[in-house]
């Protein structure tokens, strides 16, 4: 079957047809001149109306001429454009992503003007620098709420909010009718206790027993709401009860204001403690701190999670002093990721003997740690990342380059992990990398031209 004759191809029978109308527009003037000369000289009419016949048959056959023409050009149009049809095909045919230039190929002299610069792959343990965004806050082992212990009425205040006190000093004194009452009920059972184990001088008394539990079970009571062992001795000796109860600080620091579910905000409580205030059983009167030695806690990243770990050393600066460094270990982390941020917590303690670090204050902590393992790894500057994925530009020799696709491991800012795609010993471009990505592009350019 053949092919049907597309607009090509009839633009070409029309020039055909074109170029023979000449020819038979000559017959037809020869024709009307014998006609006229028929007219002018009628004595040669059977002389020339055999030349007529003649010309007719000559104008037949130049038809015919034409349509076989006409016939043998169609067959031969479509025979070439099925010839071109397939030449086209088996010299152009059709790219694909395999095919895509991944090699290039430089002379000396281009070399010396590029200025390229290689790195060979190795596996080796780096430095990773990590900054971390954390916040000062107070440390839950060295803090402490001072609280009634007893139902009473404040007597005297001898400190106030920011006032930096030492262990059992005396904060200020309740007056309470319960605090009188036990010192009265330690008095009798101290008093019982010597009259058993006097007159007997033996332990073994069947009073003796039950008169001692009484003894250590008032003791305790004044133990409790914050009797000395002193205080207590003395009580027992003079039978003199005190008339206002002390409340002593449990160990060295600072006082805060505060509640205790409100951790993070210290000015939203009722500060310190108030002369004459009626106080019940719990309530607080400071939050007690020791400011020099703090907390940092501070937000890791999941990806970083696997470089740091309990025992590292950090540096910290406050955002108020950025020139100003404390050194800091890092004690916990946390086991719980904040859904918000991705983050998890990583506390550190540090020392505060200047108290110019606060609470809530913000600052960054420096962190080196080491990424080690049996992957190479790479300068980061060399890898050159797309959608789809990353690769690098691997040095065959002085002058060939190859463009190769890598997978990706840890990063960090100065090295990357390479977990597939390149061994040890291999050279990379580190510098010139952008330049061979567009040479690489022009060479993709002119093998599609082609």
């Amino acid at each position: 079957m053949y092919k049907k004759i597309n607009l090509t191809h009839l633009i070409k029978l029309t020039f055909l047809w074109n170029g023979l109308k000449p020819l038979q527009n000559y017959g037809r003037s020869f024709i009307h001149a014998l006609k006229s000369v028929a007219i002018i000289a009628p004595t040669f009419r059977s002389g020339i109306r055999k030349a007529l016949n003649s010309v007719k048959a000559l104008a037949l056959f130049n038809k015919a001429t034409i349509l076989n023409l006409i016939f043998f050009s169609s067959f031969l149009i479509s025979c070439g454009n099925q010839s071109d049809e397939h030449n086209e095909t088996e010299d152009y045919p059709e790219r694909k992503h395999s095919d895509e230039v991944s090699e290039l190929i430089f002379t000396s002299h281009q070399i010396e003007h590029i200025d390229l610069k290689t790195e060979t792959a190795e596996v080796k343990e780096v430095d990773v620098p990590l900054e971390l965004s954390g916040r000062i806050a107070l440390n839950e082992a060295l803090t402490a709420h001072i609280t009634s212990r007893v139902r009473g009425r404040i007597e005297k205040v001898h400190a106030v909010i920011s006032d930096r006190v030492q262990k059992d000093e005396v904060l200020l004194e309740l007056y309470s009718q319960e605090f009188l009452a036990m010192q009265s009920e330690f008095i009798q059972a101290e008093e019982r206790f010597k009259r058993i184990l006097v007159p007997s001088g033996k332990e073994n008394n069947p009073d003796h027993a039950t008169a001692k539990a009484i003894y250590e079970s008032a003791k305790k009571k004044l133990e409790v709401i914050g009797l000395s062992e002193e205080e207590i001795q003395q009580l027992a000796d003079n039978h003199i009860p005190l008339t206002l109860l002390p409340v002593r600080a449990p160990f060295k620091g600072t006082l805060l204001s505060g509640d205790p579910s409100l951790p993070n905000s210290f000015g939203k409580a009722e500060a310190g403690a108030r002369l004459g205030e009626f106080v019940d059983v719990g309530q607080d009167f400071f939050l007690l701190a020791n400011l020099q030695n703090l907390w940092v806690l501070a937000d890791v990243f999941e990806n970083d999670l696997s470089l740091i770990r309990e025992g590292i050393m950090g540096q910290v600066t406050p955002s108020a002093y950025p020139n100003e460094s404390y050194k800091a270990k890092l004690t916990r982390i946390y086991d719980i990721v904040e859904t918000s941020s991705r983050t998890i917590k990583a506390r550190f303690e540090v020392t505060n003997s200047s108290y110019k670090l606060k609470p809530e204050m913000f600052v960054t902590v420096n962190v080196s740690s080491k990424l080690g393992g049996t992957n190479p790894k790479v300068p980061s500057i060399s890898i050159m990342k797309e959608k789809n994925g990353a690769y690098v530009f691997v040095a065959l020799n002085d002058t060939t380059f190859q463009r190769r696709e890598i997978s990706l491991g840890k990063e960090t800012k100065d090295y990357t992990e390479i977990l597939e795609g390149l061994k040890a010993g291999e050279k990379v471009v580190t510098k010139g990398t952008f330049y061979l990505k567009s040479e690489l592009a022009k060479e993709t350019f002119m093998e599609d031209e082609h």
